[in-house]
């Protein structure tokens, strides 16, 4: 099976114990779902790590994608320049990524030495949990949403599935993204009193293991929220699709008004087995 797993993390620059500090135990859970989802990332003895995230370089029109032999980032925008990293890229990947995904109709785009082709926070915060958890020195292939159609997301999941299986990689994916960020008042885009029912909609779809409604979620509820993990998990439920997924909802919590969620996928059965 090339697909071992998946992941969904939440990307706050204050899980990072130098920069969050004392904030840690007000998002307990979070971190300690973080831990777990590391370990069993490492149990699984990936050679490729995908990421999809929200804050990169993300267009209306195209998927992009750090397409270049080395990536690196760091926290520097959060005042903590010291925290980064670096990490091979599998351009043999991105490019037979982007030869499928042009077959099927899709545009995608390369970042190489312009400013967005560096890692974000959205794959920093989970990479920093999976590398303490033990992760090896892998390639990386970093990838950006768009804001397309929820369904051409979904069908572009699809894209990168068949991706990994033409290519017999034994991968694993991670999403990143945070939920509602208008939880309470004087959460970072405000307050809606009907933004939590998009966090509770969000999670019990993952907890009910009925991963290919989350694309369907009523578009006025997404939009109140003011969130940006609905997209990049519209995406992994696509990679998934095509499986018989395990899921598992590690935990939730909203402590500063932005929700974070923490699931892990277990691939039973599927794709080309």
């Amino acid at each position: 099976m090339s697909l071992l797993m998946a992941g969904y993390s939440p990307h706050p620059p204050l899980a990072i114990p130098d920069i969050g500090k004392d904030n840690l135990n007000e998002i307990s859970d979070t971190v300690s779902s973080l831990k777990e989802l590391g370990r069993e990332v490492v149990n699984s003895d990936p050679e490729l790590l995908i990421t999809i995230s929200p804050h990169g370089t993300v267009m209306r029109e195209s998927i992009s994608m750090i397409d270049k032999n080395y990536v690196s980032g760091n926290f520097r925008q959060f005042g903590f320049s010291n925290i980064g990293f670096e990490m091979e890229i599998n351009t043999n990947f991105i490019k037979e990524l982007k030869k499928n995904a042009n077959e099927k109709g899709f545009h995608t785009i390369s970042l190489k030495d312009r400013e967005g082709a560096r890692l974000d926070h959205g794959v920093m915060v989970p990479l920093y949990y999976l590398q303490e958890a033990g992760l090896k020195d892998i390639p990386i292939v970093p990838i950006n949403m768009a804001f397309w159609d929820y369904q051409e997301l979904y069908d572009f999941g699809k894209v990168i599935k068949t991706t990994i299986e033409k290519l017999d990689i034994d991968a694993v994916v991670v999403a990143s993204g945070d939920l509602s960020h208008k939880l309470k008042p004087g959460a970072p885009a405000g307050f809606d009193e009907n933004a939590e029912q998009f966090d509770k909609k969000f999670v019990e779809l993952i907890e009910k293991n009925e991963l290919d409604k989350i694309k369907d979620m009523d578009k006025s509820l997404i939009q109140r929220a003011g969130e940006c993990g609905h997209r990049p998990m519209v995406i992994l439920t696509g990679i998934l699709s095509d499986y018989e997924v395990e899921s598992d909802l590690k935990s939730y919590e909203g402590p500063f008004g932005v929700g974070y969620a923490v699931a892990s996928f277990k691939i039973l059965s599927g794709g080309n087995t």
